[in-house]
Order: structure tokens, then C-alpha cells, then sequence
């Protein structure tokens, strides 16, 4: 059964509403008439009154479901009321008849409208299940958006991104000039089109069952906090190729095409479930995917500086963060001396409310006890907080430092070859994860 609290699909959201709020009048008017008592209503009356709400409420709960015998049920309750309104019009003239029998019609149009999308979606999803049911499992063919937020989502927006992103006619309604259409309402639509059926999936939830045990095996930092905060996603996924001689990794460039119409500022990472192969977005993702070896390179983007944690008692680090302070006297006297030119720069913790990271700092200031500069590096979870943002920090909590002079090689840079080690690390279990996928593990 679907949440009561998810808005249904196949455009029957207002129907059902309107319907249950018709149940409820005929069952309280009819109680309340009861009650007090008419002689102009008998009780047998009253009693199909009752009766009749109750059915519209069970009509109208059901369709909330997106159950299909509930909506054709609502199809011809209203047509009928409909239809005894115009004779009763007919007959003798009234305002009230009039607007009821508009609001009938129109109720019976949109519960017609979502039989017909109801049925056309299951005649696709039927033909899906006969190709896979005929040659056996194949691969999900897929790309997936994790989001900040869910999105809103409807048919006719989709049929507009759809034109945008293949061209071609999608939402004119004219069944002979249309290149295909668009079908369904979040959580789930159907496309059909010249190069076979396609499927948009739009949930309000987090993709992964368990985030955190996920997002537990993600060593790079940015990519953690990404499927984190996901909540909600969207997907297009190959149902049913047109021609099905090709392989159907041939179909991934009508996909990411669709893709880059789908992304917005709320995109935080994009994942291909056929391999389990996820990164970051920005961009240069975007650009890479575009490109016709996208694929190939998808997991080979870097869009950001990766930042990957080191146990705080890692005695490699502990014994290159030693060095630094020790060895600090010597980034004081060259900043000291320095030229224009120079470049000099600390790493250090920065803490925004809970979340704290080891950054680099561009420096611009010295003192004694603190240090002035800028961010030298885009930070994760720093609210407030980006590239070239202005910050303070006490001497006494510097990391590491380096500075470079003329065209001389830096010097400092103590903790870097063990964060080094560390980020070769994740590349290379992300590397093995890729090939135990690729190998038929799922």
C-alpha cells in the first residue's frame, strides 16, 4: 500500500480529494438529517444517503491509492450524476444544477484521463517484463540523481524536458506529429519514444535502504556527505530498447542527454547502478559524461580535491604534524623576508558549530600567537564558509605548512605525503569495488 501521505500519481490527487470531500457532506448530511428529524426526507432516504458517501469516500480513498477499479468507479459515478444533472437542466433551469454539473463532468474527464494513463503504463510495463522474461536478466541501465531536497515533478514538465533533451514532439497531443509521449506522476513516468521505453523515477526518499552503512564505506569525504544529506532522487532507466540488437550500453548517451535537461542546483552526487559507480557532481562531471568515451572516464573525475580522513593517532601523521610545529621558526623567518611573489600557506583546523576540518590557509598576516589568511581549499561541511573566505587561527593548532620562494621547490609539507597515501588508498578500493562489479558481482 502507498503512504497516505504521498500525493498519487496519474493526475488523480484532486479527484480523490474532491471525491472523499463529497463522501463526507452526503454522510454528515445524511446523519444530521436523521437526527433532527424532516418530514420532506424519509429515513430510507437518509439511509441512501449515507450509503452514497460512503461509496464516494470509498471511491476517493482508493484512488488515493492509484488503484484502477477505484477510479473507474469514480469514471462512471460521476458520469452518470453528471448526465442526471443535464436532464434535470433540461427540464428546469438552475445555477446550483449547472455548476454541478460542470464539477461532475469534469471529475468524470479526470478520472477517464487516469484510467487511460493507468492502462497505457501497464501495457509498457508489460512489455518490459515479456523481454526480460524471454532473455533473462539483463543490466539496469541507469543513471541516477541523489538531491538536497525532493523535486516537483509532473507530466507536462517532463514531456518539456523530454523535447529539450531528444527533440521531436512530446506534449502537443497530436498522436500523429508526436515523436512519443509522456505518461504517469511522481513517484513514476513512462516515456515512449522512437528509440524504445524509458522510465523517470522521482522519489521523495533517500535512494540507499541504510544511508549510513553506505555512506560508512565511502573513504572520500565530499562523496560521505553527499549521500548523507540525499533526500530524494531521480533516475531514468532503459525499460525496453527499440532495437534490441544493439548492445545496451548504446543507450547511455540518450540517458546522460536527458540527465544534463534533469540537473538543477540541487544535485549533490550521480550514480550508474549498473556498475555502482558514483561521484560528486559539478560540472566537469556534466562535461565528461557529454563527451563519447564519458562513460569510460566517469569515476576518473576529480572535480573537487579530495579529502579523505586520516586517524587522528595515525603515527605517521602524528609524527609529520611534530615536525611542522617543531620546525616552525623556519616559516616565520621566511615570511619575514618574503617578496611579493612568495607564496606561504598553514594548515590548520577550522570549526563551524560541530563539524570541524584540517584546511589550508592562505597566509596573509602573521602575529605571535595567530595567523590571517584565506581558504585555500573549497571546505566540506564549513557553513558559511568557502574558497577565499577570510579566517583567523591560533599558532599553537597548525597541522602542517609550506612556502615557496621564487622558483625554488616548496618547502614544508610534511603531512601531505601521508594524506597522499591515504587518497591512493580509496582510489585504489574504489578501483577494486569497480572490478568485483564488473566481474557479475551485484
Amino acid at each position: 500500500m502507498k503512504a497516505w501521505r504521498e500525493k498519487p500519481g496519474y493526475g488523480l490527487a484532486s479527484p480523490a480529494i474532491w471525491t472523499v470531500v463529497f463522501g463526507l457532506i452526503a454522510i454528515v448530511a445524511g446523519i444530521f438529517l436523521f437526527v433532527v428529524g424532516t418530514d420532506e426526507r424519509p429515513a430510507p432516504y437518509l439511509g441512501i444517503m449515507v450509503g452514497i458517501g460512503v461509496l464516494y469516500l470509498a471511491i476517493g480513498l482508493g484512488s488515493w491509492q492509484e488503484k484502477r477499479l477505484a477510479a473507474q468507479a469514480g469514471f462512471w459515478l460521476f458520469a452518470v450524476a453528471a448526465v442526471m444533472r443535464l436532464v434535470a437542466i433540461l427540464s428546469q433551469f438552475q445555477w446550483q444544477r449547472l455548476w454541478m454539473l460542470v464539477v461532475f463532468a469534469w471529475l468524470a474527464w479526470e478520472f477517464r484521463q487516469a484510467v487511460l494513463a493507468m492502462k497505457e503504463v501497464e501495457a509498457l510495463l508489460g512489455a518490459s517484463d515479456d523481454e526480460d522474461g524471454e532473455e533473462g536478466e539483463k543490466p539496469l541501465i541507469s543513471f541516477v540523481l541523489l538531491l538536497k531536497s525532493p523535486r516537483y515533478l509532473e507530466e507536462a514538465i517532463l514531456g518539456q524536458i523530454v523535447e529539450e533533451a531528444w527533440g521531436g514532439d512530446y506534449t502537443s497531443g497530436d498522436e500523429e506529429a508526436q515523436a512519443g509521449f509522456v505518461v504517469g506522476d511522481s513517484p513514476t513516468f513512462v516515456i515512449k519514444g522512437p528509440h524504445g521505453i524509458f522510465m523517470v523515477n522521482n522519489f521523495p526518499d533517500p535512494y540507499f535502504e541504510d544511508v549510513e552503512e553506505v555512506a560508512e564505506d565511502v573513504g572520500e569525504l565530499r562523496l560521505r556527505r553527499a549521500i548523507v544529506e540525499h533526500e530524494g532522487w531521480l533516475s531514468v532507466d532503459l525499460m525496453v530498447p527499440e532495437d534490441d540488437s544493439l548492445p545496451r550500453e548504446e543507450y547511455y548517451p540518450l540517458i546522460i542527454r536527458l540527465i544534463y535537461e534533469l540537473v538543477d542546483d540541487d544535485v549533490l552526487a550521480v550514480l550508474r547502478p549498473e556498475t555502482g559507480q558514483i561521484n560528486v557532481w559539478d560540472d566537469e562531471v556534466l562535461s565528461t559524461l557529454l563527451k563519447p568515451d564519458g562513460i569510460e572516464q566517469f569515476n576518473r573525475i576529480d572535480p573537487y580535491v579530495p579529502v579523505v580522513p586520516v586517524a587522528d593517532d595515525d603515527p605517521a601523521m602524528l609524527a609529520a604534524v611534530e615536525e611542522a610545529r617543531t620546525r616552525w621558526p623556519e616559516f616565520v623567518e621566511a615570511h619575514r623576508e618574503r617578496d611579493s611573489d612568495d607564496s606561504f600557506s598553514v594548515k590548520a583546523p577550522i570549526t563551524v558549530g560541530e563539524d570541524t576540518e584540517f584546511i589550508w590557509i592562505e597566509v596573509t598576516g602573521l602575529e605571535p600567537e595567530f595567523i590571517h589568511g584565506k581558504l585555500g581549499n573549497e571546505p566540506v561541511s564549513l557553513e558559511g564558509l568557502s574558497l577565499g573566505s577570510v579566517v583567523e587561527v591560533p599558532v599553537a593548532e597548525i597541522n602542517d605548512w609550506f612556502f615557496a620562494v621564487g622558483d625554488q621547490e616548496p618547502v614544508g609539507l610534511f603531512t601531505v605525503k601521508v594524506v597522499q597515501e591515504a587518497q591512493d588508498r580509496f582510489r585504489e578500493e574504489r578501483e577494486d569495488n569497480e572490478d568485483d562489479r564488473g566481474s557479475g558481482e551485484s
